[in-house]
Parts: structure tokens; C-alpha cells; sequence
């Protein structure tokens, strides 16, 4: 086995080795209302479910010239989001909306997805995405310096009928193909996959 000692190395140094181990990482792809009401769109691979309250975690760090990204910003002045969960035949979208752009500047509106109401708070879900959680901002928890853990609860989740299987009350993974984080290549270009072989096994026993 290969040791690496995590406090030896500097962030970037550590992002690029943890995130070629823990994979693959679930996308939140999420919208938030700007100051001018624009519809901001972005993807963040460092994310997890919530499931007692319903919810999600999302990691997130700082632009590159250090200031907070348009996501944590509108979040911190207006509390409300949704957190979509693409799949394949979105991946075009959800690859462009990770590239920077300005605060004034809808990344929903510039790739050409069309959004509809939400619920229950102010930010639209996006039509396409087969899964939205509406979701408000519970609490923000700083990591060091450059990160933050931001927790936000789910008021109500949309899912597209044509994953739902109501006998079960649930989704089904073999209806759709949602999509992935893996590490980035060589050339620091993301790198993706989609929802590949399933397995039942039953109840666990032990021998």
C-alpha cells in the first residue's frame, strides 16, 4: 500500500488525491436567485443526501480570486435553493454551467434550459432535470479559510413520473441514468460517469 500523509500536502495536492479516490460523487446541480432576480446554475460534485431531515450538504469553496461563489452568496441573502440531480442526457449543460461567469449572467437563461415555479421558495426548478429538491438554507459551517459546509433542508422533492414507480413510493435506478463526478484527466478536464451495472443481493448474513 502507498502511504500519503494529508498534512504534508497543500490543498490543491489533497483535492486531486481524494477526489480520484472517493468516487463517484453524486452532482448537485443547483439554482439560486441573484440580486437582479437572475436564475444562477451550477454543479457541485462535493455534495451528499440528507435523509433524517431530508436535505443536503454541499461543500463549497472560493472563486479563484478568492471572493464567495454566486451559489454561496445568494444563498447566504436569500436562504432558498434547488438542488437537481442530472443525468445523461443533460451532461452538456451540466458540464457548461461549472465554467465562471458574472453574477449577472443566468446560466440557465445562456444555456438554453427552460425553468418553472417552484413550490415553495423563490428560486424555479429546471424542467429538464428528472429530480428537484426545494430546499431552504438550515446553517453554514466554515471549514478553514477557503471552505464551507452549507446544510439545507428539503421542503418538497419533484420527481419525473417516468422514474417513479408507485407501487414502491420511490424512484427506480433502472428508469434513468444519472450522472457522476469522477476525477479530472490529465489536463485537469472533468471526467463523468453514468449509473453502470446494478446488484441485488438480498439480506445480508453473515457465514
Amino acid at each position: 500500500m502507498i502511504l500519503k500523509d494529508l498534512r504534508e500536502m497543500n490543498p490543491r495536492e489533497s483535492y486531486r488525491l481524494l477526489s480520484s479516490l472517493i468516487i463517484p460523487r453524486p452532482i448537485a446541480w443547483v439554482t439560486t436567485l441573484g440580486r437582479g432576480g437572475q436564475v444562477n446554475l451550477a454543479p457541485f460534485s462535493s455534495f451528499m443526501g440528507l435523509f433524517d431531515p431530508p436535505g443536503a450538504m454541499i461543500n463549497i469553496g472560493l472563486r479563484s480570486d478568492g471572493s464567495l461563489k454566486d451559489t454561496h452568496l445568494n444563498l447566504r441573502e436569500r436562504r432558498q435553493a434547488v438542488v437537481h440531480i442530472a443525468e445523461l442526457a443533460l451532461l452538456e449543460q451540466l458540464h457548461a454551467s461549472g465554467d465562471e461567469a458574472p453574477p449577472e449572467v443566468s446560466e440557465a437563461k445562456r444555456l438554453g434550459l427552460e425553468t418553472v415555479p417552484s413550490s415553495f421558495v423563490a428560486p424555479p426548478r429546471l424542467a429538464a432535470a428528472p429530480v428537484a429538491l426545494e430546499c431552504e438554507l438550515r446553517e453554514e459551517k466554515p471549514l478553514n479559510e477557503r471552505s464551507t459546509l452549507l446544510i439545507l433542508v428539503a421542503l418538497a422533492v419533484h420527481v419525473s413520473e417516468r422514474i417513479w414507480d408507485e407501487r414502491e413510493a420511490c424512484a427506480t435506478c433502472d428508469k434513468w441514468q444519472p450522472v457522476a463526478r469522477l476525477a479530472a484527466g490529465g489536463a485537469k478536464v472533468p471526467n463523468y460517469a453514468a449509473l453502470g451495472a446494478r446488484f441485488s443481493l438480498g439480506k445480508p448474513s453473515l457465514p
